[in-house]
């Protein structure tokens, strides 16, 4: 996986050569993924290059206000046919794994278009023309500012400085998981001096939760149980508390950071119950060198060493704990 300026360049080159661009992401896009695929939007808008986004789920609530959301089109087999045929370049952005986007990847595979990922996760898979890859920076969105400053032409404006201040600013965890380095924040200079407002950015990403999903939080936070010996708290939810609170499992992407916050923590684990019958997503964070990666590459996730997750089948809730809890206690090994 390369990271070299030479690689960047020879990016740059392809992309301003491309006519019809492609720009999608994983399931379940969350703000690293939106940000980093409106920033390669509005790039390609500056330099007229007809694109677009096309992921196979919707926007979240809390990112719609992004400039460009409301283009960002949610996967459709006859609709866009055509749009795979004629595209002569696909950019996968915070992506490595092709079965991450689901029903989009038959087209994609049998698209003759030029493929190039740009991502930040570990052991990506085989199945792109160009990976500009680097598991040791915080978010796709700092590599998407790397390629796209390598541009000497390249001016940044608001739009792709909001952009990409939402990729980074949810993917370090407003700037406080282990990967966040000087380097992050001298880059967010350059986003809020282009016109990217934390104040109020922090506001429409983080403060704009429902009545129903605070109620959802707090019986999550009921259900809190400590395990390990304090060390592992895990967050459990059923299909009933979404039911109950007309809510669903997309509503708590901050949900699992909230047991880090308790003293002598060092692993969180969100589980829920997915309203399809035995299907469950279970969120990791961890803190240290606590490699909460390698537990979701078990049940078929991934992500990285302290944030991770994973989508898996089992016959009820109390099996989908047992199976998780089993597994963090390599951990402690």
């Amino acid at each position: 996986m390369n990271y070299s300026n030479t690689l960047q360049t020879d990016l740059i080159k392809i992309i301003k050569k491309s006519q019809n661009i492609i720009i999608t992401s994983h399931t379940n896009p969350d703000g690293d993924a939106i940000g980093s695929m409106l920033a390669v939007y509005h790039y390609c808008n500056l330099l007229g290059i007809n694109s677009q986004c096309i992921i196979v789920d919707n926007v979240p609530k809390n990112l719609q206000f992004l400039n460009g959301a409301e283009k960002i089109e949610v996967y459709n087999k006859q609709r866009h046919k055509q749009l795979f045929s004629k595209s002569d370049l696909i950019v996968f952005v915070d992506l490595n794994d092709m079965s991450r986007v689901r029903d989009m990847e038959a087209p994609i595979k049998e698209s003759g278009a030029y493929k190039i990922v740009i991502d930040h996760h570990t052991n990506p898979k085989d199945f792109a023309d160009y990976y500009f890859v680097n598991h040791n920076i915080a978010s796709t969105g700092e590599l998407i500012w790397q390629l796209l400053t390598n541009d000497h032409d390249f001016k940044l404006n608001r739009n792709i400085a909001e952009a990409l201040y939402a990729a980074i600013v949810t993917d370090t965890g407003n700037f406080h998981y282990p990967r966040t380095t000087a380097e992050t924040h001298k880059i967010i200079s350059q986003l809020i001096e282009a016109g990217a407002d934390p104040t109020e950015l922090y506001e429409k990403i983080y403060n704009q939760s429902s009545f129903n999903v605070i109620k959802l939080l707090g019986i999550a936070l009921s259900n809190l149980k400590l395990l390990y010996n304090g060390r592992v708290c895990l967050m459990p939810l059923s299909s009933v508390d979404f039911r109950n609170t007309h809510t669903s499992f997309r509503d708590t992407e901050f949900f699992v950071e909230r047991t880090l916050s308790i003293e002598g923590v060092s692993v969180g684990i969100l589980i829920t119950e997915v309203l399809e019958k035995g299907q469950f997503k279970v969120s990791l964070r961890s803190k240290e060198t606590y490699n909460v990666a390698s537990i979701a590459q078990f049940i078929g996730g991934g992500g990285h060493i302290n944030a991770a997750g994973a989508t898996f089948q089992s016959s009820d809730l109390n099996s989908a704990i047992e199976t998780i809890i089993r597994l963090i206690g390599k951990l402690f090994e």
